[in-house]
């Protein structure tokens, strides 16, 4: 299989560097951005249950740079494929792909390297999520119209295989002036997301392709007016169709490298674990719902990561990446997480000192850095179920429907009289008071549902006392 390089660049951290100067916000001494304020109702998820993380990794290693830096080492397909399939274990594991869209139909992805790089790693068990890019030929172009066409496209093409499980559109469409890495650079970026999210879900549906999420990814930003524009954006051009169609909202968070700005120190891990956490926060309590997007929209952690290099050693990267990782456990029943994807698998050049080529938890020849352990660890003990490789081949094809377990709202359960589960607008079951103290065993098709449980006190009328995303296959 052929490998198309993730792009990323220095300019990222320039534009939000001056971004937050021009801004005038205060950076304490630890050296994150204030928190914003949040003005908006949270309306997020809050429960005792903690359903497993699905993780993932992205498969390459080079990343863009404006700094000179050696060439990358060639790849290697089956030790990638080995690495990849050792990080997996048993669990169900996604490999993270991004592709782009230029206008120029002879250049943009529909072919070739991309189907090679989907079919083979569903065909040996991983599951795939794809990013595809907005990027206009023309920098001052706005073209949204034709790229949900082709987004359209990519779900008519790709998502007949149930292990293409997850389509994100456009890529940090918030953040602009770095065109190798974010499509904010382009003019019509926030309309592409919008149109691109509806025009996915849409094809989506009517090809009756249930276990795909669509979603789109915002890169954290020191600047919470900037950000707070954003989500306006999304909310005033996308209104309830956009909403309705969002599965999942994506994080791309990089402490200590990128954005929260930290310095290296022994500090720095615990301080990296409470930059995710409160990044999500601000994302689901602050931003997501300027948009509309409420409780019933998944949170992914779309980008994680932490190079090694100068002042970085292989051990700092696995203490970092343990304590990221660990943070967005204790909290993703809290605020809805329920993906984990690291960046990346393989650094481009070992021996060369720029930290733009080594992102890997590998080494250049595949070797192992002390992170792999570390993130296949935590991989084994946060993930559950079986990898989706373990479906036989005879029916690869469909997922069997599962039976999942509701827990109960303990506070209301002593006041309420009976309980509804819904799983869509469909009633599923019914609880008397007497039993309504144990989980609620449900059995849903394969996809991604929302449960809602409806409780009735005594002389009232039914009203949510709890709504749940489960995904199931």
């Amino acid at each position: 299989m052929r490998f198309r390089p993730r792009s990323r660049s220095l300019s990222r951290l320039l534009v939000a560097g001056a971004g937050a100067l021009l801004s005038g916000l205060a950076v304490p001494a630890t050296g994150l951005a204030s928190a914003p304020s949040c003005l908006v109702p949270a309306g997020r998820i809050v429960s005792s249950e903690r359903e497993p993380l699905r993780f993932g990794i992205y498969p390459g290693g080079p990343a863009g740079s404006v700094n000179p830096k050696a060439p990358p080492r060639a790849e290697n397909p089956a030790n990638r494929l080995g690495a990849l399939r050792s990080l997996a274990g048993s669990n169900p594991f996604v490999v993270r792909l991004y592709s782009g869209w230029t206008g120029d139909a002879a250049a943009d992805d529909v072919s070739g390297w991309l189907d090679d790089e989907i079919a083979g790693y569903t065909q040996a068990g991983l599951q795939v999520e794809l990013v595809v890019r907005y990027k206009p030929v023309a920098a001052s172009g706005s073209s949204p119209a034709a790229f949900a066409r082709h987004v359209r496209g990519l779900v008519r093409r790709y998502a007949s295989d149930r292990r293409f499980v997850s389509l994100q559109v456009t890529n940090e469409a918030n953040i602009p002036g770095a065109p190798d890495a974010a499509d904010g650079a382009f003019a019509g970026a926030a309309a592409a997301v919008v149109e691109g999210v509806i025009a996915a879900k849409q094809q989506a549906r009517q090809d009756g392709r249930g276990q795909l999420g669509v979603g789109f990814s915002w890169a954290y930003d020191e600047r919470p007016q900037a950000s707070s524009e954003f989500w306006a954006t999304l909310g005033r051009l996308g209104g309830r169709q956009f909403a309705a169609a969002v599965d999942w909202v994506g994080l791309d968070s990089y402490p200590g490298t990128w954005s929260p700005q930290i310095a290296l120190s022994s500090q720095l891990p615990a301080q990296a674990a409470s930059a995710v956490k409160e990044s999500v926060r601000a994302l689901r309590d602050c931003y997501m719902p300027i948009a509309g997007l409420g409780a019933g929209t998944a949170l992914h952690i779309a980008e994680n990561g932490f190079p090694t290099g100068p002042g970085r050693s292989e051990q700092l990267q696995a203490q970092v990446l343990g304590a990221m990782v660990r943070g967005v456990r204790e909290i993703s029943a809290t605020y809805g997480v329920s993906d984990f994807r690291w960046f990346d698998l393989r650094d481009s050049s070992t021996r060369d000192p720029s930290i733009e080529s080594q992102y890997g938890i590998t080494r250049d020849d595949y070797s192992p850095k002390p992170a792999f352990a570390t993130y296949r660890d935590l991989i084994d003990r946060s993930s559950g179920g079986a990898n989706s490789a373990a479906i036989p081949a005879a029916t690869a094809t469909r997922c069997r429907p599962s039976r999942v377990n509701v827990s109960l709202p303990r506070r209301k359960s002593r006041r309420l009289k009976s309980l509804v589960v819904q799983v869509g607008n469909k009633v599923v079951g019914r609880v008397r008071r007497s039993r309504s103290r144990r989980p609620v065993r449900i059995s849903m098709r394969s996809g991604r549902s929302v449960v809602k449980l409806k409780a009735r006190a005594r002389g009232r009328r039914l009203s949510t006392v709890k709504r749940r995303s489960y995904r199931v296959c």
